[in-house]
């Protein structure tokens, strides 16, 4: 019974869509327009956004200016500790020198 009433609803949604208040919004409800201003679009929103993030993680990112001095240390002492842990592995003979090399270069700081 209700399943009857379904593509009445779906028309309706879809021409409330199409009304020209729709037709008019920036971002528009992706009916009736044409492929090259949607990626257009959404490559200027990409951009848009993209530029935000950069400039948060260049302000509150690894050595930013805004960031906390004891994230800062946390994450030296984390560092150091993982290095601390590689060095141990060698030692001991269970990890090869090559590993050895490759983890401690993406422990750099």
């Amino acid at each position: 019974m209700f399943f009857n009433e379904i593509p009445s609803l779906f028309a309706g949604f879809f021409d409330f869509l199409n009304s020209p208040q729709w037709k008019a919004w920036p971002f528009n409800s992706g009916y009736g327009e044409h492929l090259w201003p949607a990626i257009a679009r959404f490559a200027f929103i990409s951009v848009i956004m993209g530029g935000i993030l950069l400039f948060l993680r260049l302000l509150f990112g690894p050595g930013g200016p805004l960031r906390d001095k004891e994230l800062e240390q946390e994450a030296q002492e984390e560092t150091a500790r993982e290095r601390a842990e590689v060095e141990a592995l060698f030692a001991q003979g269970e990890i090869s020198e090559m590993d050895y090399k490759i983890r401690m270069k993406k422990l750099k700081d």
